[in-house]
């Protein structure tokens, strides 16, 4: 399929700031099972003529406007690599995350395979243009069912912009407000601003919550009538060591409002909003503050909430190099957030022939201060959970975040039980 369409005014703005500040989503898989690199070119070949945006490339057209184009764009990059020790997939991670893209030569997407033999790790970058969490599953998906069956074949899916999908009018006056706010929090008088470059070189930690460990932590979140991502939020706002209420930027799939819904797209269908989470005080109950911080969740995640963070970028007519500039000065400013998180549920299948998928990390780079930015992703019954960030204190904001967690999750212990 070739493409040639303009960029919507969400994803022009998206572009515009990943000009001035990083724009990389990259996720990892661990597949069971044996390859080459021969047969994973070609399925990375067919999932690209599947999914065109990842074959694309962006094309300037003055200041207001730009396209998507397929024309020209070369092969997709496949790296080849081999275990080494002490070389971890967090490793790769990191070096992709922070090669920035050239959004006029393209591609959007590039892979690497470390190739062990009778199992593999396959990592997939994205320009955050052309694909969000949901897409990465997608994509992995698709490159494992080409490699267990080459000869199957699937039709093209088309990627239409979010703003035409989205319910409701087409834009609304208080869309801007709404956007502003969900851009921008204050910060409580006397706390400190997170710096506005990076402190450490980027790194990116992952781990793994068993099957057990998931399990109870997903029993415990529905007796006590919350979710996981409201329990997640509420231990990260107790772990930070800075006084005062948790900026977080939370991640909402905007799929769950869109008509029809673009299920099987790789694209742009996500956005964030910031949320004010207070800490509590040392002995509150965490379940009792993740109750109605899942009621605020609630709330924001509704149709008329999610609608203006994409619908009022079509007030802001900005040409795209004020918007790359006015971008750069808000980060420079101090990071907008203390910790993303994003939380996502995959269903794709973990088994393709001869293959098995056993695990699934997702990871991104796109602030400048290099604020922690935390990503869960459900698969197969586990949860897998990565932190990327140039704050030194990152590894331990998330062993605290953690402890909180187990520590609330775990029974309580009978009065008069010895230790």
């Amino acid at each position: 399929m070739t493409v040639r369409r303009p960029l919507s005014p969400y994803e022009r703005a998206v572009w515009a700031a990943g000009e001035a500040l990083p724009a990389t989503v990259a996720a990892a898989v661990h597949v069971e099972g044996a390859t080459t690199p021969g047969r994973l070119r070609d399925a990375v070949a067919a999932v690209r003529a599947r999914h065109p945006l990842l074959g694309s490339r962006v094309e300037r057209g003055g200041p207001w406007r730009a396209w998507f184009t397929t024309r020209g764009v070369p092969e997709t990059p496949l790296r080849v690599e081999y275990p080494v020790a002490g070389r971890t997939v967090a490793r790769v991670l990191e070096e992709e995350l922070q090669r920035p893209f050239s959004t006029a030569d393209g591609p959007l997407a590039r892979f690497v395979i470390v190739d062990g033999g009778d199992s593999f790790d396959l990592v997939a970058a994205f320009h955050h243009l052309v694909a969000d969490g949901h897409s990465a599953a997608v994509v992995f998906r698709d490159i494992l069912r080409h490699l267990a069956a080459p000869g199957a074949g699937a039709p093209a899916v088309a990627a239409p912009p979010a703003d035409g999908l989205l319910p409701g009018p087409r834009v609304l006056p208080a869309d801007l407000v709404k956007l502003s706010r969900s851009l921008r929090l204050p910060r409580q008088a006397g706390t400190p601003a997170l710096p506005t470059g990076p402190a450490t070189d980027l790194t990116c930690r992952t781990w793994t919550l068993d099957e057990a460990e998931t399990t109870a932590l997903l029993d415990r979140c529905r007796a006590e009538r919350t979710t996981v991502h409201a329990a997640l939020c509420t231990a990260f706002a107790r772990a930070r060591r800075t006084p005062g209420p948790a900026r977080i930027a939370v991640a909402a799939d905007l799929r769950r409002i869109l008509a029809p819904v673009p299920e099987e797209s790789v694209g742009l269908y996500a956005a964030s909003f910031l949320l004010s989470v207070p800490p509590g005080r040392p002995h509150d109950d965490l379940w009792d503050a993740a109750r109605e911080l899942r009621e605020r969740l609630h709330r924001r995640l509704k149709p008329e909430e999610l609608r203006p963070l994409v619908a009022g970028f079509r007030l802001m007519p900005l040409p795209d190099g004020m918007i790359t500039r006015l971008l750069r000065r808000s980060e420079n400013k101090g990071a907008r957030f203390d910790v993303s998180l994003s939380n996502f549920l995959t269903s794709i299948p973990d088994t393709y022939g001869d293959l098995r998928l056993t695990a699934f990390h997702g990871a991104a780079h796109t602030s400048l201060s290099g604020a922690p930015l935390v990503i869960l992703i459900g698969f197969g019954g586990r949860l897998f959970l990565s932190v990327t960030s140039t704050d030194p204190d990152a590894a331990g904001l998330c062993e605290r975040a953690m402890s909180h967690l187990r520590t609330a999750v775990a029974p309580a212990r009978p009065a008069g039980a010895r230790l």
